[in-house]
């Protein structure tokens, strides 16, 4: 029961924003009474936490598993903008900073995942891919992982990029872009455009895109 509350909570949170979602609405579209819901999470500030915990560890998951598959840097951020394309497909902006402002512990959580586990994802694959010739020698590892990091925020900002004028999954999708094409040597130049070419021309559900190893 409390795994069907707290999925269902994640999936109104993602379509609604997390203010706007109560614990009446979650009760009422699961069929059972609030107070279910109570004898597992102590108020909705305890099911928004435990619903970032989840997530994050699920994404954990995700993005060891490309950094493992993948056949190069490149692919591997490639592939992470593909799972940014079906994350963000049907979510509501809103969410991410509904959490920012109204959920501090929460948002700790998040903020403690993204300095210690995805800067150095990222920090390990700026490394590889200067290793591999992808990358340029002169990327600076610690000011390069950081831009990444806050690139991604600063792209879910409805004060930057507001939603009526931006969607917020072109706004990510520009940014990675913009951040790959600046550290890249020419022959990362090639594979990446190879690789988007194909992106752009083949749906993509899974890894299993870019799961062969000389692919190109």
């Amino acid at each position: 029961m409390r795994e069907r509350i707290l999925d269902k909570a994640q999936e109104l949170f993602f379509r609604y924003g997390v203010k706007s979602v109560t614990m009446d609405d979650i009760a009422k579209e699961l069929g059972i009474s609030k107070k279910t819901i109570y004898q597992h999470f102590e108020d909705k500030n305890a099911m928004v936490y435990a619903g970032v915990e989840h997530h994050f560890s699920c994404d954990r998951d995700i993005a060891e598993q490309m950094q493992n598959e993948a056949p190069d840097p490149i692919a591997e951020m490639v592939m992470t903008s593909e799972m940014m394309r079906q994350t963000m497909a049907g979510m509501n902006p809103t969410a991410i900073f509904d959490i920012k402002r109204y959920y501090p512990q929460a948002w700790d959580l998040f903020s403690k995942y993204k300095k210690e586990f995805i800067l150095e994802m990222v920090k390990k694959n700026l490394l590889k891919g200067i290793e591999m010739g992808l990358y340029r020698s002169t990327v600076n590892l610690e000011i390069m992982s950081r831009l990444r990091l806050e690139q991604v925020e600063m792209g879910l900002d409805p004060y930057l990029f507001p939603m009526g004028k931006f969607n917020p999954l072109d706004t990510q999708l520009e940014l990675l872009d913009h951040f790959l094409r600046g550290i890249v040597t020419i022959e990362g130049l090639n594979l990446y455009e190879k690789y988007i070419t194909k992106q752009l021309s083949t749906p993509i559900s899974t890894m299993a895109f870019f799961s062969q190893k000389n692919t190109y």
